[in-house]
């Protein structure tokens, strides 16, 4: 893998360079402003992966010269229609004259997007979401990630509500060779903490439960009250994009601040993640692409999701 950092006076003309210089397969690491205030700095690096559409597939999009390609994009993935019109609001004011470029500029202007939980990072994550979002295979995926980075991890389970959940992680955990703890309750939550090193990054699987339902709700949120965690919630895609809208904005009022979507090789539509990250102002910062622990986690940024949203969308370029 190449990595390089590139500057422009804005994210637009930093996206043009990279295409330039990198080319297609170019995957965006991540961007910040500069250190004076003034553009923004992208980190590019050279890799494959299955979010990305072929070259070939790509130069067709790109000579059609026809945005109305986006347009059908949106709509095939579901995107709720007030999500549709503020993106396609933006492209309509861009200087941009390829597609999958527009695309990526306009979501990096609508959402937010920020980095999976580095191994390197301390701190206390807790993973929220419906029951079979993916949030024990999840847990594990990162703490395989520290694990495999040399670092130690602590991982607490609060999943007593669903038969097997504790046996499924543990698991996980004796593979990693992982002491898993078990909180039912805050109190116990909190002694959890406590036993664990604290130099050591936390994960908690969280026992899902219906948000909607008020002692669901309550449960959850007497457990992320008991601690001061960075909440993450867990949705699968494929999900429909209004109720992941709505489970965004309960979850949001959880404390939820971030997204990592699940399920993402299996789904055919994707609007759930962007319905998702507008109706909990959540930003987006990670994949789960497979089952299995080794599939591992992927990050995703503009580019990697504009890709996600245009591969396929040929039916124009086929009439």
């Amino acid at each position: 893998m190449r990595l390089k950092t590139f500057s422009a006076p804005s994210m637009t003309e930093a996206l043009k360079i990279v295409k330039e210089q990198f080319g297609e397969e170019a995957i965006i690491v991540s961007s910040k402003k500069a250190g004076n205030g003034s553009g923004v700095c992208v980190t590019a690096a050279i890799d494959k992966d299955e979010l990305s559409i072929n070259s070939k597939d790509l130069q067709e999009v790109s000579d059609a010269n026809d945005f109305d390609i986006i347009t059908e994009a949106l709509t095939r993935h579901g995107t709720p229609p007030k999500i549709s019109s503020q993106i396609m609001d933006i492209i309509n004011q861009l200087a941009i004259d390829d597609v999958d470029t527009a695309l990526a500029t306009s979501m990096d202007q609508v959402f937010n997007f920020q980095q999976l939980p580095s191994a390197e990072a301390q701190g206390i994550f807790m993973l929220i979401g419906l029951p079979g979002a993916g949030k024990t295979v999840t847990t594990a995926k990162l703490a395989a990630r520290a694990v495999m980075a040399g670092k130690k991890v602590n991982v607490i389970s609060t999943d007593k509500v669903r038969a097997g959940g504790f046996e499924q992680l543990e698991a996980f955990t004796k593979i990693l060779k992982i002491d898993l703890m078990s909180a039912s309750n805050p109190a116990s939550l909190k002694d959890a903490i406590m036993a664990g090193n604290s130099e050591y990054q936390t994960i908690i699987d969280c026992a899902g439960g219906n948000p909607f339902k008020p002692d669901d709700f309550k449960r959850q949120q007497d457990l992320i009250d008991a601690i001061d965690a960075k909440v993450i919630m867990l949705l699968a895609d494929g999900t429909d994009p209004l109720e992941a809208s709505d489970l965004a904005e309960v979850y949001s009022e959880l404390g939820a601040e971030s997204l990592i979507v699940t399920r993402i090789d299996v789904a055919r539509r994707h609007g759930s993640v962007l319905s998702a990250a507008a109706g909990g102002n959540l930003s987006v910062c990670g994949i789960g692409v497979g089952p299995s622990v080794s599939d591992g986690l992927r990050p995703i940024n503009p580019v990697s999701l504009a890709r996600l949203l245009l591969r396929n969308t040929n039916s124009r370029l086929n009439k």
